[in-house]
Order: C-alpha cells, then sequence, then structure tokens
C-alpha cells in the first residue's frame, strides 16, 4: 500500500512536472503572455496616436477643400460679373458707334458736305468759316474720345477675365492635389483603424490565455505544495529523476510543435466544462485528477485515441484523458479549472491537431 501510494505521488508529480515543461515550450506561460501584451498595448499606444494624428491632419485637409471651394464659388461669381460687364460695354460701344454715324450724317445734312471748301463756300465770312470748321473737328474729337474710352474699357474688362480664368485654374489644380492628398490619409486611416482593431482583438486573447495559464499555474503550484507536504523526499527524488525524461519528451513535443505540418488536423467543435460544476467527478476516464490537473480534453476514442498530445487552438497543448456521453464524432469538451472559465470559452470552432 505505502509503495502504491508512493508510485501514485511520483506519477501525479510527473503529469504536473511535464505540463509545466509544456507550458515553458509553447511560451503560455503567465510571465510571456504578459510580456506579449506590453508588446501589443505598445503597437496599439503608437496606432492609436498616428490615428488622432491623421484624423487631425485629414480635418485640415477638409478646411483647407471648403476654402478651396467658397474661393472657387466667389472666383466663378467675378467672372459671371465680368462676362455681364463685357456685354454690356460692347453693346455699349455699338449704341455709341450707331449714334456717332447718325449725328455725322445729321450735321453733313444741314451742312451739305463735311469738306472744309464747302463749309467755306457757305460761310458768308472767314470768321464763320473758321467758327464753323472748328466746331466740326471738336465734334468728331469728342466722338472719337468716347469712342476710345469705351474700348479701354472694353480692353480692361476682358484682361479682368482673363485673369480670373487663369486664377480659377490654379483654384481647380490646388483642389485637385488637395483631394489627392485627402484620399491617401484616409487609405492611412483606415489602415491604421484595421491595425487598431486587430490589436484590440488580440488584447483580448491575451487576456483570456493569461487567465488560463495563471489558472493552471496556481493548480499545478498547489499539487506541487501539497504533494511536497505529503511526502517532501519522494517529491524531491521525482523531481530528480524525472528531470530528463521530461527535458526529452518537452524536447519531443516543442519539435512536434514547432512542426505541426505533418500532424493529423481536424476541425472540431469544443465546449468548456469544470470538475467545479454540480455533478461532475473529480477523475477523468484515464484516472486524472481534473482538480490537481485542470488541462484535459474530453474525446471521442474513435476519432481521437484516449493519451494522445493533442493542440488546440486557442486552448494549448493538452492530453485526451477524458471522455463522455455527449462527446460523438468532431466534438470535444474543453476542460477548465473554474467554472467562469468555462462559461468565457462557451462552444467554438477550433482547429485540433494531434500530435502522436
Amino acid at each position: 500500500m505505502k509503495f502504491l501510494k508512493q508510485m501514485l505521488l511520483i506519477l501525479a508529480t510527473f503529469i504536473l512536472v511535464f505540463q509545466t515543461a509544456n507550458i515553458a515550450v509553447l511560451g503560455d506561460s503567465v510571465a510571456e503572455i504578459q510580456k506579449k501584451q506590453e508588446a501589443v498595448k505598445q503597437e496599439l499606444d503608437q496606432n492609436s496616436n498616428e490615428l488622432t494624428t491623421k484624423m487631425s491632419q485629414i480635418n485640415q485637409i477638409y478646411q483647407k477643400l471648403s476654402q478651396l471651394e467658397g474661393q472657387q464659388q466667389a472666383t466663378q461669381a467675378k467672372i459671371s460679373a465680368t462676362k455681364k460687364q463685357l456685354k454690356q460695354a460692347n453693346l455699349e460701344k455699338k449704341m455709341r458707334v450707331k449714334d456717332v454715324k447718325a449725328r455725322m450724317r445729321q450735321l453733313q445734312a444741314r451742312q451739305g458736305t463735311n469738306s472744309s471748301l464747302a463749309v467755306l463756300e457757305k460761310s458768308t465770312s472767314l470768321t464763320q468759316w473758321v467758327g464753323t470748321f472748328i466746331a466740326l473737328q471738336r465734334l468728331q474729337s469728342v466722338y472719337n474720345d468716347s469712342i476710345d474710352a469705351l474700348k479701354a474699357n472694353i480692353v480692361t474688362i476682358k484682361h479682368a477675365e482673363n485673369n480670373l480664368q487663369t486664377y480659377q485654374k490654379t483654384l481647380n489644380q490646388q483642389t485637385n492635389q488637395v483631394t489627392l492628398q485627402k484620399n491617401k490619409l484616409n487609405q492611412q486611416l483606415t489602415a491604421l483603424k484595421t491595425k487598431i482593431a486587430n490589436g484590440q482583438k488580440e488584447i483580448s486573447q491575451l487576456a483570456d490565455r493569461k487567465k488560463q495559464a495563471e489558472a493552471i499555474e496556481a493548480a499545478q503550484k498547489k499539487a506541487l505544495d501539497q504533494a511536497k507536504a505529503k511526502a517532501p523526499q519522494a517529491a524531491a527524488q521525482v523531481k530528480d529523476q524525472a528531470q530528463a525524461k521530461v527535458t526529452t519528451q518537452a524536447k519531443t513535443v516543442a519539435t512536434t510543435a514547432l512542426n505541426v505540418s505533418g500532424a493529423k488536423t481536424l476541425t472540431m467543435t469544443a465546449t468548456g466544462y469544470s470538475v467545479s460544476q454540480n455533478g461532475l467527478g473529480t477523475y477523468s476516464a484515464t484516472g486524472i485528477n481534473l482538480k490537481n490537473n485542470p488541462s484535459c480534453v474530453a474525446v471521442d476514442p474513435s476519432v481521437i485515441p484516449l493519451g494522445s498530445i493533442i493542440w488546440v487552438s486557442g486552448y494549448g497543448l493538452s492530453i485526451a484523458g477524458d471522455t463522455g456521453a455527449a462527446i460523438s464524432g468532431n466534438v470535444i469538451d474543453l476542460h477548465f479549472a473554474t467554472v467562469a472559465q468555462a462559461n468565457a470559452w462557451g462552444r467554438r470552432t477550433v482547429t485540433v491537431k494531434i500530435m502522436n
């Protein structure tokens, strides 16, 4: 009986040390998960800061576009007004020329002709001839000055219109450039949002893994403390004797885990459960104490042989060490130390790799 108890103690301690080695090999320890959490949080903070900067830049771009749009509208209004002025000036010029021609025809009709000889013949004196001739010249000069002023005004208005058209083209070019900047920033903004969403998802997943690792390490420490309290010498001997074997097995597991391409892979439905639930026994179908060794998977032996080492996505490396009435086909149950952890897992579709 004493020898049997010692063997059971040795077996329990060996399983405990083996599971601890598995966690270290796969990088699922609480300390390593915390390091990953810090790295992901740091990257998440950097992405969030960059997102804030990009949003500020985009706001400035939108303000610039709004200003350019206002300038374009104002310039277009000026162009329209200038076109109206040009049209009105051309109309006035046409009417003025028509009026000048009519007045000259009337004057010629009264004088008979506009030649200086004809005026001289009709004049009764030299004084009358000089006065009439000067009056005709002045009248012609006034008409000419009026027409020249209208022509100059038309040139000025046309010049102003050309300047406005050139300025409008410049505004359009600036708008196109700013729009390209806006589109580029929007693409960067979308990429950052995706990174942040992925980072937040990874933070959540790491938090779940940390809780599981903490629960496993706490249960293992408790079991090891109990084993040491009951048989300090036996525990010490087990640690020394099993170390070489554990190291060899851990290396084998690590090598297999790193080269999973050859492992048999299944897509299965996984549900969480815990011995802490009412009505469940402490020991698995293969005799594993689930309270002391929480990491255990219930399987259909016709699909996954009992005793197989398997890897479950989101759960990690474990032992196919239990069965159940509802476990049939591609369905497995994942054991957790607490009911809260089992409920948090719920029911998921997972990838299962049979390592041996």
